[in-house]
């Protein structure tokens, strides 16, 4: 394997991981599944752009979202 190989191997690999981000956070929008179709395209033909404006754009509503977790109970010193 020599370094050309190496460089195309981190090349997809970084693609991979922008594209999959941005399907992450499109998932946490109200999108349709048209324009959810669109955007996954454009942030795979657009490889170093397109997932940054996926993002950045925060396309839709944002989801109603539960909370993280239960309140604590208070602690009482004494």
């Amino acid at each position: 394997m020599d370094s050309a190989d190496v460089i195309r191997f981190l090349l997809i690999a970084v693609i991979a991981v922008l594209f999959i981000l941005a399907m992450l956070s499109l998932r946490r929008r109200k999108v349709g599944l048209l324009e959810f179709c669109c955007l996954g395209v454009l942030a795979l033909l657009v490889p170093l752009l397109g997932p940054f404006l996926v993002i950045a754009l925060r396309p839709g509503r944002p989801r109603a979202s539960a909370p993280a977790h239960a309140p604590r109970p208070q602690r009482v010193n004494g």
